[in-house]
């Protein structure tokens, strides 16, 4: 089947020739005179606002995946990698993840700025004008949602222009918020439910709605955060794919759309993803241990709260989501064996670097397919937006706004429904507020981990110092075990896993709630007031 493909199509380079948002060729030069002629050209230039959701590198298409490494969820040993600088507290405002970020998501908000004030006034009529219109909307509030949850307040731009002479300050975070509420409005009241097969990736009236709710629960406005869940919820349009494993394999991808909100289609070796590259047979990627131990036993209950779990065989009776989502020690997936990690290893007397070991003992499963043999073959779509995120938006929503009603039980047991598991309600009957608050947030944490949500959540929970402490992982005793039992002299009972520290981390909750304003910016702007720390 056809996937309808967003390309970033050769007439658009004009619209952004320069890296720097304030150093860019003018914007408003593409007059509906000379180019917006037809509707086939309108459609072209509006595809060059899809193609900033993502840009044309691996490690771009990988940033939901990425950014996990710069949370409690997981490691990335490579010292190359910008995202080994965050978790240690080293980031800076020359650091390449701030200056790659606001770059695209400017780039994206002047390209919609042009599409926005152009198309209206073109020579041609089409019905589809308004919808247009309304995905390009939906496009920039996407952008700026994504810049205030980085950087706070930032220059909200909404006319195109010759930006070499501006240089504006930074709006305040309320009325950006306020913009974006305005553009998703109007996107919902021109967006179609739903799009013909070969127009697959296009943004729907759901996707909008579903953004907002995001927008609300961000800013904490949760009597109207919850509201809009409920309405995304009361379209009746979307469910749970029933096989939460299956769900991120390539051959459910049309079938998933029930639960698919908003995505981003992919095509081997024409627009591989590159998905399989970091998670398959490179094993850099590192789930942490403390990711691991988020997931629920299988009645469920905590690790440290149920009877069911055993040191000596941590990974049995977990939550199914667990065994979805990782590889963990002695494990087994066609030919790969996951084992922790030992500093012992080596091949024919040449020690592996250690940036190449398996540092945690755990990998990742979400997202990988054991079959492909390189990443061209990687076709799998990047998932922006599921409906479990937005039931999980109302529980939260809800309990914050009404307390631990049914309806938020209701939500979370549904997820737990599809992963068949103990529902929460049989669990943990009679929650608190606040104890009902903790389960929201691991429901989250485990249902939607490398989906890019974590980073933002724990920056909206003010929850830093407490998780961003050092990263860990398990040690290879265990597999030596299972051929010398204990010390090579008892029993087996006396083995048990190890856990060890895989990467100090440092948070600074003065600083690291937000990224700095890319240096380049500052440079060019006098205008420009850096975060503090940096």
């Amino acid at each position: 089947m056809k996937k309808y493909k967003l390309l970033f199509l050769a007439c658009l380079t004009l619209l952004s020739s320069c890296d720097d948002f304030l150093e860019r060729e003018p914007l408003d030069f593409v007059s509906p005179d000379n180019y917006l002629e037809n509707e086939n050209q309108a459609e072209k230039l509006l595809n060059g606002v899809y193609e900033c959701l993502m840009n044309h590198t691996a490690n771009a298409r990988l940033f939901p995946i990425h950014i996990a490494t710069m949370t409690d969820d997981a490691f990335d040993p490579q010292p190359w990698h910008d995202t080994t600088e965050w978790p240690r507290g080293q980031g800076n405002a020359n650091s390449a993840m701030p200056r790659l970020k606001w770059e695209q998501d400017y780039k994206g908000i002047a390209r919609a700025n042009v599409f926005i004030n152009n198309v209206a006034s073109t020579k041609f009529s089409s019905k589809n004008l308004p919808r247009y219109i309304g995905e390009a909307k939906f496009l920039r509030a996407w952008y700026y949602t994504d810049l205030i949850t980085f950087f706070g307040d930032v220059p909200l731009v909404l006319e195109p222009g010759d930006l070499n002479n501006s240089k504006p300050h930074r709006t305040p975070k309320d009325q950006v918020v306020a913009q974006i509420l305005k553009d998703l409005e109007d996107a919902i009241a021109s967006l179609p439910i739903e799009y013909s097969e070969d127009e697959l990736g296009r943004i729907t009236k759901g996707a909008a709605m579903g953004l907002k709710s995001r927008v609300l629960l961000y800013q904490g406005d949760w009597a109207n955060a919850a509201k809009a869940a409920k309405d995304v919820m009361d379209l009746n349009l979307y469910t749970l794919f029933p096989d939460y494993q299956g769900l991120f394999l390539e051959v459910n991808e049309r079938a998933a759309s029930c639960e698919i909100m908003m995505r981003r289609c992919y095509t081997p070796k024409i627009d591989p993803s590159y998905l399989y590259y970091p998670l398959g047979e490179w094993p850099a990627f590192a789930p942490t241990k403390q990711l691991a131990d988020s997931y629920y036993m299988n009645d469920g209950l905590p690790i440290s709260k149920s009877s069911k779990y055993d040191p000596q065989n941590p990974h049995m009776n977990r939550d199914p989501r667990f065994a979805a989502s990782l590889f963990y020690p002695g494990c087994q997936y066609l030919n790969f064996m996951i084992k922790a990690p030992d500093p012992e290893i080596s091949k024919d007397s040449i020690q592996i670097p250690s940036w190449l070991l398996n540092s945690t003992g755990y990998r990742s499963k979400k997202h990988f397919d054991g079959t492909l043999t390189n990443s061209e073959d990687e076709g799998r779509d990047t998932y922006f937006m599921r409906y479990a995120e937005i039931l999980l938006n109302y529980a939260e929503a809800l309990n914050e706004s009404e307390g631990p009603v049914k309806a938020v039980y209701d939500a979370i047991d549904a997820l737990r429904d599809r992963a068949h598991t103990k529902r929460l309600s049989e669990a943990m009957p009679n929650l608190s507020k606040d104890a009902m608050r903790i389960e929201i947030r691991n429901e989250r944490r485990v249902e939607l981990a490398f989906e890019g949500l974590r980073w933002a959540d724990i920056r909206r929970w003010k929850i830093g110092e407490e998780v961003m402490v050092d990263a860990k992982g398990l040690d290879n005793t265990k597999l030596k075990a299972g051929m010398y039992p204990g010390d090579g002299k008892g029993e087996t009972k006396d083995w048990k896993y190890v856990t060890i520290t895989v990467d100090q981390r440092q948070f600074n909750p003065k600083r690291d709630y937000l990224w700095p304003i890319p240096q380049n910016e500052m440079d060019a702007n006098e205008n420009m007031v850096q975060n503090p720390g940096y």
